[in-house]
Parts: C-alpha cells; sequence; structure tokens
C-alpha cells in the first residue's frame, strides 16, 4: 500500500502543497491523498484576483477554495503584498493615504469571501537580497518605510485570530536572515500583530543547501517565538546558474535531490514543536515554477512525485524514519 505523506507526518506538522485551477482536477487524487493544506499559487495575489479597482475575478480562487472546504484541506492565504503582481490602477494617482485604502478594502473584501483561511503571507518578499535593508518596491515608495507596519495593522483589523506571515527566500543566507529576523523583532517591539514566520525552502536555487546553517537559521526564527511555516519548498536539481538546457536529469542528481530531501526532512522532525506546516512548491514535477524557471520547458522536477504523479525516491527517502 503506498504511503499517505500527510498521515505518516500527522503528528508532526501540516502537509501542503501549491496548486492551480488546472492542477486541483489534474492532481485531485494525488492532494487528496498526500495533502492536508494548500496555498494559491497565484489565484489570490492582488494583480490576478483584482486587476482593476472596480473588479475582481474570483472564479479561480473561489474554486480552489471550495475544493478545499469540500474535502477538509486546510488552506494558507498566498498573498497580500508583493513587489510582482501589483496591478496598474493600485498606485495610480496614489499617495500613502490612497494607496493603504485601496490595500484595506481589497483585505476586507478577501476576509468575507474567504473566512475559513487559516493564515495569510501578509507581506511577501520586501527584504532586500543585497546591501539595502528593505526590497525597493513601490510600496516602500509610496507608503514609506513603515509599510510593513501598516500592512500587518490593516489585516489583523479584519483577520482576528488568523495566523498573519512575513514570507521570504533567501532566508538561510546570514545576512539577509539577521536582516528578516530584525525586522520581525522590530515590529514586534512596537507591538505589530505579525504572529508567523515563512520560510520559503527553495533548495539548490541561489545558494548552496547548508544544513548546518539551516538548522542555526531554524533556531533564530524559532526564538522569535512565533509560528514558523516552510511555505514553498522544492529541491532543483540544477542550481541557479546553471543555464544549460538538460534534457534528462542523471541519476547522480536525482540521488542528490533525494539526499537533500531526507536530510531536510530530518530537521524539519527535529524541530516539529517550532514548525507548524511544511508546503511544497507544486504537487508534481509536471506542475511546478522550475519547468519554467530560471530555464523555459527545463526539466527541474523539485518534487516528490514525477510529470506521471509517481512517487520518486525523495518521496520513499522522507518517509522512511
Amino acid at each position: 500500500m503506498q504511503f499517505s505523506l500527510k498521515d505518516i507526518y500527522k503528528d508532526y506538522f501540516l502537509i501542503g502543497a501549491a496548486v492551480n485551477p488546472e492542477s486541483v482536477v489534474s492532481h485531485r487524487e494525488l492532494i487528496l491523498k498526500h495533502f492536508n493544506s494548500i496555498t494559491c499559487e497565484n489565484e489570490m495575489k492582488f494583480g490576478i484576483i483584482h486587476p482593476h479597482e472596480n473588479e475582481y475575478k474570483f472564479d479561480d480562487a473561489d474554486l480552489i477554495y471550495r475544493f478545499a472546504m469540500d474535502n477538509g484541506i486546510a488552506v494558507r492565504g498566498h498573498n497580500f503584498v508583493w513587489h510582482y503582481e501589483v496591478p496598474d490602477w493600485l498606485f495610480d494617482g496614489a499617495d500613502r493615504d490612497i494607496a493603504l485604502a485601496r490595500l484595506d478594502a481589497h483585505i476586507k473584501i478577501l476576509s468575507e469571501r474567504y473566512p475559513e483561511i487559516y493564515c495569510w503571507d501578509c507581506i511577501n518578499e520586501g527584504i532586500d537580497d543585497h546591501e539595502a535593508y528593505l526590497r525597493k518596491t513601490l510600496w516602500l515608495d509610496t507608503v514609506g518605510e513603515d509599510y510593513f507596519e501598516r500592512v500587518f495593522e490593516t489585516a489583523a483589523k479584519y483577520l482576528s485570530g488568523k495566523t498573519l506571515f512575513y514570507n521570504d527566500y533567501n532566508e538561510f543566507d546570514p545576512v539577509k536572515r539577521d536582516k528578516y529576523i530584525n525586522k520581525i523583532k522590530s515590529m514586534l517591539a512596537d507591538g505589530i500583530p505579525v504572529s508567523g514566520v515563512g520560510l520559503q525552502c527553495h533548495l539548490g536555487l541561489n545558494h548552496a543547501v547548508n544544513f548546518d546553517e539551516i538548522k542555526r537559521g531554524i533556531e533564530l526564527y524559532a526564538g522569535l517565538g512565533l509560528k514558523l511555516h516552510i511555505t514553498e519548498l522544492d529541491v532543483s536539481l540544477y542550481p541557479y546558474d546553471d543555464r544549460e538546457m538538460h534534457t534528462q536529469p542523471t541519476f547522480e542528481e536525482y540521488k542528490r535531490q533525494t539526499g537533500v530531501y531526507k536530510d531536510i526532512f530530518k530537521i524539519f522532525r527535529e524541530y516539529s514543536r517550532e514548525i507548524e506546516a511544511v508546503t511544497f512548491w507544486g504537487a508534481s514535477d509536471a506542475v511546478t515554477w522550475l519547468n519554467y524557471f530560471p530555464v523555459s520547458g527545463r526539466k527541474n522536477g523539485g518534487l516528490l512525485f514525477d510529470e506521471e504523479q509517481r512517487c520518486k525516491e525523495c518521496f520513499y527517502a522522507i518517509c522512511d524514519f
């Protein structure tokens, strides 16, 4: 009998997947068998769901939300504020007050339409990867350096009792990690209602996998006293700077991927008191962003299930403990 991932990890943390309107149909049985939490990959992002000021496109998000509700699956909300997927109208003629009022209305509507979403990524990827502190975005330019604080305050107004996350990548790089942690500490000291830390864990893309730094990072994030979620996990077969069009991964590449998954889940289990959920960024290698990033059309499947939705060796590796 094939293992069920959510059952194996029921005493550790929720097991999630990023989904879209197509994958909840094409991968329905796989999702129902293995996952007890899902995240809309794009369908709740500002520019997708709210393309014009007086127009919402709810159909895709509604389909995914209803699928989850009908099948007893938890939903992570993703996301309110990001530097991508920003509709043109949002900052058109807007000063600080106008931009915040538009955000307020947006959060209010989504909170009312999707009341069972158990947490939200309020801000996604707002920390700079280089020398600056905050990433330069229209949110920063228009609202100001306190836009983090204002977003969380607005979300808390409509989402009482929900966990409100800041979510980012390269979160185990020591320089970015320290900026991330300092920002959260600063908000907490000011009484800002941030209550969750999202660690994307796109492993193998932008940095080498350093398990010592991952353990150190999880300990430091856990020290904030907030809920921790692994939000966008995958293990790329190729490093970010490899732009070759590989057509067939080798045995050694799959072996390395399996080893990374085995070791990272050992760490996740060790810190399961701190980690509430682990979400993969996709359901299978057939529906992953790695098929078009950083090289479009390259076989770079970073997930547990192959393009035919069959279990890979890395699946069995994280089930064997």
